[in-house]
């Protein structure tokens, strides 16, 4: 719960309620009418409750865990010990709440301790909101990370999307942006792809995006199905690089460590386990993320 005055711009007399549910991600609407009506009783002149969606805002994270083969039994015991690791930091008070901050130093600590086998590691950080669109009708789209926004290419394909369907379009489409000269602002578009290198735009300028605020928003559209869906709703995942490592869950963003979508490979540190002492054939691998232009 959090006062309107806390937004930005702010929205005087009211009070802000969003719901975790137990299980999956979104409160029915049945539910929350039901909370209206036994807060009445309780509400106060001049103040209007009003209950939201929760604003999840997932870290994702691709780990590439270099370890000593000397002093490990094998790779998938310490990928278990690591795995454990994350998944109590990302259940710990730090994290799961308002005001939340995901610590990078820390997580790299955290995995680089796991077990005395791992010799370091290189980790890119993503960062993820599920756009739940109103379906067969028109409607504009904000969707704020309130975290700047890293231009990988100022040729474009920063953001990436799940799979939609718009109305006047028989292919599946996704959303992606190409930044302008300044490289503070930049156009959104829609593309199609026959494969995960051939995008073809089928329509641009849908949108706006400011990589400074962290913020996209888009125009009217008619948004007539998705390829995914999480607790029974239709949504749209969209995804970037954050400009900092250090990711804040702001104002009323709620932050989560995406333990499902993240990734950790495992790789022998030829050098310290002795197989390539010189380091003629040690395998490197990228710090920065971009990878494919959309999300399966």
């Amino acid at each position: 719960m959090f006062g309107g005055e806390e937004l930005n711009p702010p929205k005087y007399g009211k009070v802000f309620i969003t719901i975790k549910p137990i299980n999956g991600t979104f409160v029915s609407s049945q539910v929350k009418d039901n909370i209206r009506n036994a807060l009445r009783k309780y509400s106060v002149a001049g103040i209007v409750p009003e209950i939201l969606d929760l604003k999840y805002l997932y870290v994702e994270y691709d780990v590439s865990a270099y370890y000593n083969t000397n002093f490990a039994v094998d790779s998938n015991s310490v990928r278990s010990i690591i795995s454990n690791n994350i998944e109590s930091y990302a259940n710990s008070a730090e994290l799961n709440k308002y005001g939340a901050r995901f610590r990078y130093s820390k997580f790299l600590k955290i995995i680089d301790e796991s077990h005395p086998s791992i010799t370091s590691n290189i980790t890119k950080i993503i960062i993820r909101r599920d756009l739940k669109p109103a379906l067969n009708q028109f409607a504009n789209y904000e969707i704020c990370f309130g975290n700047s926004f890293h231009i990988n290419k100022m040729s474009g394909y920063n953001i990436k999307s799940s799979g939609f369907n718009v109305s006047g379009y028989n292919q599946t489409l996704y959303l992606s942006d190409i930044p302008n000269a300044d490289g503070k602002t930049g156009s959104m578009f829609f593309f199609s792809i026959s494969s995960l290198n051939t995008p073809t735009i089928v329509r641009r300028n849908v949108g706006t995006i400011d990589y400074d605020r962290g913020e996209i928003l888009l125009n009217p559209v008619n948004i007539t199905g998705t390829s995914k869906t999480s607790g029974g709703q239709s949504i749209i995942e969209i995804s970037t690089t954050p400009r900092s490592n250090d990711v804040i869950g702001l104002q009323d963003l709620y932050l989560q460590l995406d333990v499902s979508n993240g990734v950790l490979n495992m790789v022998s540190d030829q050098i310290l386990s002795g197989s390539d002492v010189s380091g003629s054939s040690y395998v490197t691998t990228s710090s920065y993320s971009n990878g494919a232009l959309v999300r399966i």
